[in-house]
């Protein structure tokens, strides 16, 4: 399985699910020649919270300084419906909150379908005692360094007219398959990303 969306939307608009490559093939070439398109593999055995799919955001502020801070207070993006890869429904397998709120059952079994490290970490502890899984060291920790990774890869492209007193502000949005490895979705920018419409959301905003 891949997906694919076009870099002119956001808000999980445009993302479409394929089961091969030739109905990628096929669908691209319908697209405008000068239209531009990522293609991604789909991580099919995902780690599920009560067999439904998640992802994780956190934020992250550069400063002109180029200081790099971490917000702490990250959050799972939960689905609303039992994950299957045979299911064509996309509110299975995207967990965007801009999606999912268009659903049915959103809002089903948490509220804004968010849910806090916290919850995540008495999940794991219950769910996978005999692992001993840290969230911090393991799982955080691998964040971070994919937040140093992506920043060095485009550092010299923030601030370009080198302002005084301003930062960027970005969401990353990761992934846990059922081996917990850590997997970047991607990095996304705050006019889109910082979408006030539940109470996880609303704390983060007090917070910041």
């Amino acid at each position: 399985m891949h997906l694919s969306h076009t870099i002119q939307l956001g808000l999980g608009r445009g993302i479409e699910v394929f089961r091969s490559l030739s109905n990628i093939t096929h669908f691209l070439s319908m697209k405008p020649h000068n239209s531009q398109w990522v293609v991604q593999k789909y991580v099919e055995k995902p780690l599920l919270y009560h067999k439904r799919k998640f992802d994780i955001r956190v934020w992250v502020l550069i400063t002109q300084k180029n200081e790099v801070f971490f917000y702490k207070h990250g959050y799972m993006r939960t689905s609303s419906s039992s994950y299957d890869t045979k299911e064509q429904n996309n509110y299975v397998h995207l967990t965007n909150n801009c999606l999912q709120q268009h659903g049915d059952n959103y809002g089903a079994f948490e509220e804004g379908n968010t849910l806090s490290f916290k919850t995540l970490e008495d999940y794991l502890r219950q769910e996978y005692s005999k692992y001993d899984i840290n969230l911090e060291t393991q799982i955080i920790a691998r964040f971070k360094d994919f937040i140093i990774d992506t920043y060095l890869a485009w550092k010299t492209k923030l601030n370009p007219f080198r302002r005084k007193n301003v930062f960027e502000l970005f969401g990353y949005d990761f992934l846990i398959d059922e081996d917990l490895r850590v997997w970047l979705i991607e990095v996304v920018h705050p006019l889109r990303a910082l979408v006030l419409s539940c109470g996880r959301y609303r704390s983060i905003q007090t917070h910041i």
